[in-house]
C-alpha cells in the first residue's frame, strides 16, 4: 500500500510541474473581436452612402457603397430602377447620381457620380462557409450609418418555391428598410456580397454574392449594356447520374445558338463556362454568368465519353423585355428599399 501511495504522490507532483497544469501559465492570445469590428466599421463607413431616389410613387431610401475612386456605386435596383431623380448622401454632401444599370435579375444597380471617392475593396464569396461571421453597414430608415454583425447561414438557390437567377447567401444579419444595397464584409474588411432582401421581417436577409454584381459591372464596362447569355437548351433530370451529373439535355431549342458541334438531346451536362453542373438546378447558376457573344466551353457526356464543346451564347430573348428578374421577390419576400 505504501508503494502505491508513494507512486501516486510522485505522479501528482509531476503533473503539477508540467506546463499544461500550471495555473499561472498565461492563456494564448486571442484577437480582440470588438476592436476588429470597430476597425472594420471606421475604415469602411466613409465609402458607404445613403441613396435617395424619387419616382412616381414618392421617395425611396436605400444604401450603397463606392467601389472605385471615380464615384461608381453599387446599390439596390428596387430603390432606383424607376426613379427620375437619384441622389447619394455621404460626408454631409448630397450629390446627383446617374443610373448606369438596374438589373432586375440580380437586384443590383450601378450608379455613377462625378466625384473622387473613397471605396471598399472587393473580396470573394466562393470560399465562404456556414458560420462565417460577416458585417453589414447601411442606413436604416432615417438613422445614421449602422453596423450589423451576423453569420452566413447557408447558400440558397431558391426561396418559397421559386428559383433565384443565381444562388444567394442567406445571412443571420438583422436588416431594416433603407439597408437594401448595403455592403456585406468579411472580417478582413473586403466586400463579399450585397444585401438585396429581408427574410422574417428583417431578422435575416439574402445577400447577392459580389461575383454576381461584378458580372453586371463587367458587361457595362465592356459593352455599355447588360449582355445576359443564352445557350438555348431544355434540360431534364435523368433517373441516374452520369459522371456525377443528372442534368440531361431534353431538346436544343430551335432558335438557340447554331454550332456545327452543338449540344444534342441526350447529352449530360458536366460544366458550363467552368462552373460545375450536378443537376438541373445548377443550370441557372452557371447560365447567369454567361455573356452573349463570348465563346464558352461546355463539357458534356455523349455516348459515354466526355466531350468539350465551344459555344457562343446569344443575347437572352427576354433581355430587353423586362422579364429577366429575380423570381423569389414575386412571392412576397420583401426587397429592402
Amino acid at each position: 500500500m505504501a508503494f502505491f501511495q508513494k507512486a501516486l504522490l510522485v505522479a501528482l507532483a509531476a503533473l503539477a510541474a508540467s506546463p499544461s497544469a500550471r495555473s499561472e501559465e498565461p492563456a494564448p492570445e486571442t484577437p480582440d473581436l470588438q476592436a476588429q469590428l470597430a476597425s472594420i466599421f471606421n475604415r469602411s463607413r466613409p465609402a458607404v452612402v445613403r441613396v435617395r431616389a424619387c419616382d412616381d410613387l414618392g421617395v425611396r431610401l436605400g444604401s450603397g457603397f463606392f467601389i472605385d475612386p471615380t464615384g461608381t456605386i453599387y446599390t439596390h435596383t428596387g430603390v432606383v430602377a424607376k426613379a427620375h431623380d437619384v441622389r447619394v448622401i455621404f460626408n454631409d454632401r448630397s450629390m446627383e447620381a446617374t443610373v448606369v444599370a438596374a438589373d432586375e435579375r440580380s437586384g443590383i444597380a450601378v450608379l455613377k457620380t462625378n466625384c473622387v471617392s473613397p471605396f471598399l475593396s472587393l473580396g470573394t464569396s466562393s470560399g465562404i462557409k456556414i458560420g462565417t461571421p460577416v458585417v453589414s453597414i447601411g442606413y436604416p430608415e432615417d438613422f445614421d450609418a449602422t453596423a450589423s454583425l451576423g453569420m452566413i447561414a447557408d447558400r440558397d438557390k431558391h426561396h418559397r418555391g421559386r428559383y433565384f437567377a443565381t444562388s444567394h447567401l442567406r445571412a443571420n444579419l438583422a436588416v431594416h428598410c433603407g439597408q437594401g444595397g448595403s455592403p456585406v464584409l468579411g472580417l478582413d474588411g473586403k466586400v463579399v456580397g450585397i444585401v438585396v432582401s429581408q427574410i422574417g421581417g428583417g431578422a435575416s436577409c439574402y445577400v447577392l454574392p459580389i461575383e454576381a454584381a461584378e458580372k453586371i459591372r463587367g458587361d457595362i464596362m465592356r459593352f455599355g449594356e447588360l449582355r445576359p447569355g443564352w445557350v438555348g437548351v431544355e434540360v431534364e433530370e435523368s433517373e441516374s447520374p452520369v459522371m456525377g451529373s443528372t442534368a440531361r439535355i431534353a431538346n436544343p431549342v430551335s432558335s438557340g445558338p447554331d454550332s456545327p458541334n452543338g449540344l444534342r438531346a441526350g447529352d449530360t451536362l458536366l460544366s458550363i463556362g467552368g462552373r460545375p453542373v450536378k443537376s438541373s438546378e445548377d443550370i441557372l447558376e452557371a447560365s447567369f454568368f454567361l455573356t452573349a457573344g463570348d465563346l464558352t466551353e461546355i463539357q458534356v457526356v455523349r455516348d459515354g465519353s466526355p466531350l468539350t464543346l465551344s459555344v457562343k451564347p446569344k443575347l437572352h430573348p427576354a433581355a430587353n423585355s423586362g422579364e429577366l428578374h429575380a423570381g423569389p421577390t414575386e412571392q412576397g419576400m420583401p426587397t429592402l428599399r
